[in-house]
């Protein structure tokens, strides 16, 4: 009897947790536009999770970090620009970042990407390592207005080719 009671405790207390409400099942996202990913919360939630925006196209998921520190109070975050192929097999995942809250939090429906966002040009490369050490799948360092991310995880401009090219060179 007290097996079950802490069953439902524990089921009850899941199903009020973190829950991604937008985007919705099919939703268009133009990632070269402002995009709103919205949760509702409780108490218990933790203060702080992070953002993965996944592809679960055939051959397995292929994740996009999105932000590290999304404070759980404000209810949504404001996705811009943000730089991932076309296609009609994406989710937002939530993830904790505290010691004792680690696994995946919750999930939104799957949704489109119509248009993928501009990689933004720049002369420097920033790579974000992950809480494990290691970059991230993303790699470019998101924020709420623009994440300059590419696929790659690193945007290297002009100066990238050009200096690969007298690398060569010389």
């Amino acid at each position: 009897m007290k097996f079950m009671i802490a069953t439902v405790a524990a089921f009850a207390a899941t199903a009020t947790a973190l829950k991604i409400t937008e985007p919705k099942e099919n939703d268009k996202w133009d990632l070269s536009q402002t995009n709103t990913i919205k949760w509702e919360h409780v108490d218990t939630d933790p203060e702080e999770f992070k953002l993965v925006l996944v592809n679960s196209k055939t051959g397995g998921e292929q994740p996009f970090d999105i932000d590290d520190d999304v404070e759980t109070k404000k209810g949504e975050y404001k996705l811009t620009n943000f730089v991932a192929e076309p296609g009609a097999t994406y989710k937002i995942k939530a993830y904790g970042t505290e010691s004792t809250n680690r696994g995946q939090l919750a999930e939104s429906q799957t949704f489109n990407v119509t248009k993928s966002g501009v990689a933004a040009t720049s002369s420097t490369s920033t790579v974000k390592p992950t809480s494990s050490g290691t970059p991230s799948s993303s790699g470019a360092v998101p924020s709420e207005t623009s994440n300059a991310a590419t696929p790659l995880g690193v945007t290297f401009g002009v100066a990238g080719p050009l200096a690969a090219v007298f690398a060569l060179l010389f």
